[in-house]
């Protein structure tokens, strides 16, 4: 009995001293983490600062203590002997705070934390993160320290003991992990930026959000929470133009932007699409376009910015409009959104749409009336109009495979056999769709004057199906589109080299505003007129992209796993990263960014 009470006290005694190790490496791990706000900044206002300092306390108290459970705690009921244990402890210490020290490397050379993805390309990359000895000397004097703090406080711990320090420590370390994620979800739904953009600061960093359930209890709506965006202060995360603009505009046409939702660029061939390829022999016509994503709102996106996918967050945190359109308002442009008065509330685009005036929408239940009804206001807006026009139309019924009623369409074709049953009839309902569209185009290229420049493309391709995964598909099926452009007074001209929506914002900048800056200076830096820039073609959203170069597709997804695919979309398993492409990539999503 007596020897049963001797390992108990024994046992006791470990676990105690192995909560003060933890605790004075959760301070040690707050003071490497203070690298994070280096590199990220000081928030501005005082209730960011005051997060931050607690986030910083309660998120790190939180993972020394996980680790503490899973790694010392039952080893301590398995093994309690103090002097395996302390050296034990100092290992897996050790390696956990050199894991820390790395990602703050990773993070301030990257802007990314540890994942798969980062961790392939930081192993080929080692040269770049070995400019500092911390990565080779830190590892080293970090076993000493926690050497040193094991033996010491093992001696020290009756000391340790009389103070009662435990409770508060634990309360205040507690306190601050549930405040912060508290004021998160306050932060979140009212869209407070200097605490909602610290959401990433952190490796590991996963903070509460009840907007979903705080819209279902109906404390919040979604018109609230669209307004609260729209009236959050600008933050100032970019330095976009990254100089001030020199341009000359020689003449002021009206602009007419068509980007058609769902617009296959394979599936335009003279019996489907007639009219638009008999405009096409007459107009500049890209047939090796891509969009810059596979979805409605990062097409539109990609082709009025003309920037990465990872700056998308921060032009909205910032409210910069593109640069365009901040021009094209100086020569006195109106800017008019036919087509989808929903848009403005998307939370990617609505700084992009801030100064469009929206076209109200008829309440059609068919998308291609409501395509029809959508041309109308648009010639009677270019018909009656003052001064110079900006219309960006968005046309739907081929992503609903919509027609009108009563059509009678063109005959069904074979469909590729590699479809199941209900894709082909997809594919020609699909075709049914595009043939519409092109007499709908046709009536709307009709009606406007000839000094009116048109661009007419898609927000991004289509998949025959109606699976979820066609949202991380960028096939050229999901991305290739249609791009015409009719510059008053130009004859026929056809690209031969492959272009993208990334290179519309600077051929516009160039030819009509007669901008003298270079085009990297305000977006990725190509020209529809000129073979891209970089080797590497970017689609997709902040958080899930492909690259796709000319030998492959790698798709990455938010948690930083990727697959590679070839050119046509297979996929090819004994392939890895193409580590140069993904540093150039790295390299032009932080060119933006503030210093």
């Amino acid at each position: 009995m007596h020897a049963q009470e001797q390992q108990k006290d024994k046992v006791s005694q470990l676990v105690l001293w192995g909560h003060w190790f933890t605790f004075f490496n959760m301070i040690l791990a707050m003071l490497i983490a203070t690298r994070y706000i280096a590199t990220e900044g000081w928030p501005e206002t005082l209730l960011g600062q005051g997060y931050l300092l607690t986030n910083l306390v309660g998120h790190f108290a939180f993972l020394g203590f996980a680790v503490y459970l899973l790694t010392l705690f039952p080893v301590t009921l398995l093994l309690p002997f103090s002097r395996i244990l302390r050296g034990y402890a100092a290992v897996v210490a050790t390696l956990g705070q050199s894991a820390l020290l790395f990602d703050t490397l990773v993070f301030d050379h990257y802007r990314l934390h540890l994942n798969p993805f980062v961790l392939d390309v930081a192993a080929s990359d080692l040269l770049a993160l070995l400019n500092t000895p911390l990565l080779v000397a830190g590892p080293l004097l970090l076993f000493a320290l926690q050497l040193v703090l094991a033996n010491g406080l093992w001696k020290r711990l009756h000391r340790v003991r009389r103070r009662k320090l435990g409770t508060k420590v634990v309360g205040t370390l507690m306190t601050c992990f549930f405040a912060t994620h508290f004021v998160h979800v306050w932060a979140d739904a009212t869209v407070y930026r200097p605490i909602t953009q610290q959401d990433d600061m952190f490796p590991l960093h996963y903070p509460a959000t009840a907007k979903s359930f705080m819209t279902r209890q109906g404390l919040v709506d979604e018109d609230s929470l669209a307004k609260a965006e729209r009236s959050a202060a600008p933050t100032r995360q970019l330095s976009y133009p990254l100089s001030a603009m020199q341009c000359h505009p020689r003449t002021t046409p009206n602009i007419l932007l068509v980007a058609v939702d769902a617009w296959r660029a394979d599936m335009v061939d003279q019996q489907t699409m007639p009219k638009l390829l008999e405009l096409a022999q007459s107009s500049h016509w890209f047939p090796r376009h891509f969009s810059g994503g596979n979805q409605y709102h990062s097409g539109l996106y990609s082709l009025l910015y003309g920037m990465l996918p990872a700056y998308e967050v921060s032009l909205n945190a910032d409210k910069k409009t593109p640069v365009l359109i901040d021009q094209l308002a100086e020569q006195g442009y109106d800017f008019s959104l036919f087509g989808d008065p929903n848009l403005p509330n998307s939370r990617s685009v609505s700084a992009m749409l801030a100064p469009f005036h929206v076209a109200p929408l008829q309440d059609e239940n068919n998308p291609a009336q409501q395509d029809s009804s959508t041309t109308d206001e648009v010639l009677d807006l270019l018909a009656n109009a003052n001064g110079p026009q900006f219309a960006l139309v968005t046309y739907h019924a081929p992503a609903y495979y919509s027609t009108p009623v009563g059509s009678v369409g063109i005959p069904s074709v074979q469909a590729d056999p590699k479809l199941n049953y209900a894709e082909r009839v997809l594919y020609n309902q699909y075709r049914q769709s595009l043939h519409f569209l092109d007499g709908e185009l046709n009536r709307l290229l009709s009606g406007v004057s000839d000094d009116t420049l048109v661009i007419l493309t898609g927000t991004h391709g289509q998949v025959f199906t109606t699976d979820a995964s066609v949202q991380r598909n960028f096939s050229a099926g999901a991305t290739q589109v249609p791009m015409l452009i009719r510059f008053p007074g130009d004859g026929a001209w056809t690209a031969t080299h492959q272009t993208s929506h990334y290179g519309l914002v600077g051929s516009l900048m160039t030819r009509l505003m007669g901008c003298e800056n270079p085009t990297s200076d305000y977006s990725l830096g190509d020209n529809l007129y000129q073979p891209p820039v970089n080797p590497f073609l970017v689609m997709g959203s902040d958080r899930n992209f492909a690259i796709r170069t000319n030998k492959s597709i790698t798709v990455i997804d938010k948690h930083g796993e990727y697959r590679v695919y070839s050119p046509e979309y297979k996929r090819r398993r004994d392939a890895g990263l193409d580590v140069q492409v993904l540093l150039g990539v790295m390299e032009e999503g932080r060119r933006f960014l503030a210093r």
